[in-house]
């Protein structure tokens, strides 16, 4: 399996749990429960740390980064003479930092714990108190005063 983290992407061999009473199907869950997210769901063969997505969501934020400029100096950290040597995993991290991001901000507005509500319209969005807003910085009348 590929890992890709902070500091470089690595080929590490990864064993599927076979004790009795596990089930085989579900070990990207183990794979989650080691702050691993892996690209897919079945037979993943590639995982991201949750370190190396929460850096990427931050330089995102931050310093406007690309995907692909992250995934260049990530592949650099790993083989700074020969970077093309790198297994390429740009795809995979362009999909799973989308889900990340996803995960994230429905964790932060609470609906990462109740599987019945998905977010609405703006359910995701921030506070602005800069906007207007009835009856939070708008005076309820500000109808009558606009149509002056």
């Amino acid at each position: 399996m590929t890992i890709v983290h902070t500091d470089g992407i690595f080929s590490h061999e990864v064993s599927v749990c076979s004790c009795p009473g596990s089930d085989s199907s579900d070990w990207h869950l183990d794979l989650l429960r080691q702050r691993l997210f892996p690209a897919s769901i079945s037979k993943p063969k590639t995982a991201f740390t949750f370190d190396v997505l929460d850096h990427f969501l931050i330089d995102a934020l931050e310093c406007k980064t690309s995907v692909i400029s992250f995934y260049q100096k990530l592949k650099r950290f790993t083989n700074n003479a020969f970077p093309e040597r790198v297994p390429d995993r740009y795809r995979e991290l362009m999909r799973v930092s989308q889900l990340w991001r996803d995960l994230k901000h429905r964790k932060w507005f609470g609906f990462g714990h109740d599987m019945e509500q998905d977010p609405g319209d703006g359910g995701l969005a921030l506070f602005c108190p800069a906007c207007p807003q009835p009856g939070v910085n708008l005076p309820a009348d500000w109808k009558v005063w606009y149509d002056r």
